[in-house]
């Protein structure tokens, strides 16, 4: 199948992002598949399928905010921060009061702040994923990077499993099993994530999304479409010569990013404003008469 667009799957736990890929592959019958943000395989929740045409948009979907659920079990830590890993450490439970939890709830919501992130990643130093220098058993050097934790919510709190559940909405790169040993950094102790849900990506929410199983042909939501769901600026012009030249455009336009359609909302490219009204082509060939 030759169709562009999207497809909001709720992935299952226990699966990669990439045997998701896979599979969904095999049975759209879909040579070209991408993501707009992986997950990890404990973790369920929404993924972004880029679909053909659409995998050159991965850029515009992967820069916006995250929502997660994500539960963490206190006083123990893993190798892989979550509980795909070996328990490396253990400490003797003890009650954390819920105004101290509150507390330093309060000092994350809002917080921007540079973390570490894990060690079993699939961040690239020298070529090489971080998880692979991982299983060789070799050191590496990890930079911190500067995210945002938008906002922090306390959902539950079990203190007779050792437990906390959280809401957290936070910028592209935040790693919630990063978080997860931060907080529990804070309360004087150490925790992994046993739980992790994606609720929402940009303007995506898991209730549009749907189970691998139940996906078929009209979940794909085109180009078009899914740029209006992202908030995304639209330019309709009826002359398109130059734009399938790849020129530059002069636009009435306050938007940094553009893409332009034709009348019947066949999305041609992508541009960027470079000086007051003149726009740059940055991605061509998005509509699928290209191919």
């Amino acid at each position: 199948m030759n169709k562009s667009g999207i497809i909001i799957v709720d992935k299952p736990k226990g699966m990669s992002t990439n045997k998701l890929i896979q599979l969904l592959k095999r049975k759209m019958n879909i040579k070209k598949i991408g993501h707009a943000g992986t997950l990890d395989p404990l973790a369920t929740g929404l993924v972004i399928c880029l679909l053909n045409n659409a995998t050159k948009l991965s850029d515009y979907f992967l820069n916006e905010n995250k929502n997660y659920e994500f539960e963490i079990t206190l006083f123990k830590s893993t190798s892989t921060y979550d509980a795909e890993g070996e328990i490396i450490n253990q400490e003797e439970a003890r009650e954390i009061e819920l105004q101290t939890l509150n507390e330093v709830i309060l000092k994350f919501d809002g917080l921007t702040y540079d973390q570490e992130p894990p060690i079993f990643s699939a961040i690239k130093i020298n070529g090489k994923k971080l998880y692979e220098y991982a299983r060789e058993g070799k050191e590496v050097e990890i930079k911190k990077r500067r995210i945002t934790i938008n906002q922090l919510h306390l959902l539950s709190y079990d203190k007779k499993n050792n437990s906390i559940k959280l809401q957290a909405n936070c910028s592209k790169g935040t790693y919630i099993r990063s978080l997860a040993c931060d907080i529990a950094h804070s309360l004087n102790t150490i925790g992994y994530v046993s739980e992790l849900r994606r609720m929402q990506s940009g303007h995506f929410l898991i209730e549009d999304s749907k189970e691998l199983d139940k996906i078929d042909e009209k979940d794909i939501i085109n180009i078009y479409d899914s740029l209006k769901l992202a908030k995304l600026s639209i330019i309709h012009l009826n002359e398109l010569a130059d734009v399938n030249n790849g020129k530059k455009l002069k636009l009435d336009s306050k938007d940094k990013i553009v893409f332009i359609s034709d009348s019947h909302q066949n999305v041609y490219a992508c541009y960027e404003k470079i000086e007051n009204d003149i726009y740059k082509c940055r991605r061509g060939g998005l509509n699928d008469a290209s191919n």
